[in-house]
């Protein structure tokens, strides 16, 4: 990703990239004007301390942009709906936190940040396409839950197999909401 923001940024003398790990960003206290995660906080099991050190590293002013998406939100169709819910449910499990974005406004309140605004983008699939975060995420869970204990290989080839089917009679459906949190560093 370090290498993909670096070649989108190549002529912005403005913009330094440094790789670390929330929650200890290798930077000076105040040195952001702006901090920007995506799908970032949702994995890491102490939020406070991530938002607090967001906040460390923005400077008076500063401004601060979270993009985490609410799991729960995540509406599949299914002729099986057993199995779509067995799979969302091992799903869940990769995450620290699948409902971060119920909480993230007062989390973001409690740690300092003012200004705190919240709003939600439905991801919406009606189509089984490439390109659409739906059919891109299936991979990714796919992979996950054939490995987990309450799904397998198996299970999870079938439920894509399925989705597949659906694609193919024009049935295809997924949504789910993710959430924009801003906030400033007072």
């Amino acid at each position: 990703m370090l290498a993909v923001a670096a070649r989108r940024c190549e002529a912005h003398r403005n913009v330094r990239f440094a790789e670390g790990e929330l929650p200890s960003i290798p930077v000076a206290d105040g040195e952001f004007d702006r901090a920007l995660s995506v799908q970032v906080l949702e994995y890491v099991p102490d939020v406070d301390r991530a938002l607090r050190e967001l906040w460390r590293a923005l400077r008076p002013g500063g401004r601060v942009l979270i993009w985490d998406v609410d799991w729960s939100t995540l509406s599949w169709h299914s002729v099986d709906g057993d199995r779509t819910e067995r799979v969302l449910r091992a799903w869940d499990d990769h995450l620290a936190h699948p409902a971060l974005p119920r909480t993230l406004g007062a989390r973001m309140r409690a740690e300092g940040f003012a200004e705190v605004a919240a709003t939600g983008h439905a991801f919406v699939s009606a189509e089984f396409t490439d390109e659409t975060y739906a059919v891109a995420t299936m991979a990714v869970i796919e992979k996950y839950v054939a490995g987990h204990p309450d799904v397998g290989s198996e299970e999870a080839a079938e439920w894509v197999a399925e989705q597949r089917a659906l694609g193919d009679r024009g049935e295809f459906f997924s949504a789910c909401i993710q959430f924009c949190f801003t906030g400033v560093r007072a």
